[in-house]
């Protein structure tokens, strides 16, 4: 049976599952679809074309489905996509995409957690069990892969491209792309993530594989060559596949080595053009 606080307020054009459950002070307002099993707690704002999937745990004072931070926005309808299964913590937030297209909303994937004052900003796709801790934020246009760790603080800088399995230390902030498997510290990739490749099933040859390959990106000075020594000497396993597809299609450049040696930060000519004010 669903339970809304005689407190919230609930707009009669939003759609809730039976048994949604909606605290105290909650603000709910016309055009937002919640699914079954979901708790939207005290003090939230959820907002706008917002599609909030089964199961959530949202707040409590959370900010769903508010409008983009975009000097730009011109009060257009646009659409957030929330999964299943996600959490959203107190003070966390995710802004509505720039553009009305339905196929360019904001996104976050089924079973993310997203821990207080994290913030995920206007047409990001945060993909599947993406853990964001306590004052995460990602800029607008980011994409973040599935299974990927922001550490507390950590700063995405908008257009920036996270892989899949990638861990970024706490208080981090990343200008550049991030290549699947990898640990980014100190400004800069430290290494390959052991710890969450391990806990991903891999098996013992593609994590040396995985190893191989992030000893090439610290040993060449430019993508170009880090990619033809992964080429020579690295079997081409579908996950090592993945990092080459990943490291080919940067357009802002991936993050340089902290090693002695290692990968420049290579940048398109108009890099400062994909710059938005979030």
């Amino acid at each position: 049976m669903r339970e809304i606080h005689p407190t919230a307020i609930v707009d009669r054009r939003a759609e809730l599952a039976d048994d949604v459950k909606v605290g105290a002070y909650t603000i709910i307002k016309a055009g937002v679809v919640i699914g079954p099993g979901t708790s939207i707690q005290d003090h939230c704002h959820i907002h706008g074309i917002t599609t909030i999937g089964q199961r959530c745990q949202i707040g409590p004072g959370a900010f769903v489905g508010l409008d983009p931070q975009h000097v730009k926005y011109d009060g257009s309808i646009t659409r957030a996509n929330i999964g299943d299964d996600v959490i959203i913590r107190e003070m966390a937030s995710v802004h509505r995409s720039i553009y009305p297209d339905p196929n360019q909303a904001t996104q976050v994937g089924n079973r993310c957690m997203l821990m207080a004052g994290s913030h995920v900003a206007h047409d990001c796709v945060v993909d599947e069990e993406v853990v964001m801790a306590n004052g995460a934020t990602i800029g607008g246009h980011c994409i973040v892969g599935t299974r990927a760790f922001l550490g507390g603080g950590a700063m995405v800088h908008q257009f920036v491209r996270i892989g899949r399995l990638a861990i970024i230390s706490g208080n981090e902030a990343i200008t550049h792309d991030v290549p699947p498997f990898s640990a980014a510290r100190y400004r800069g990739l430290k290494g390959y993530n052991a710890v969450g490749c391990k806990r991903a099933g891999m098996s013992r040859e593609t994590i040396h594989a995985v190893r191989s390959a992030f000893y090439c990106l610290h040993m060449n000075r430019t993508v170009p060559a880090a990619m033809a020594a992964i080429r020579k000497s690295v079997p081409i396993l579908p996950e090592i596949k993945e990092l080459l597809d990943f490291l080919s299609s940067t357009k802002r450049g991936v993050l340089g080595s902290v090693k002695g040696q290692g990968i420049a930060r290579l940048r398109r000519t108009d890099e400062g053009s994909e710059d938005d004010p979030e």
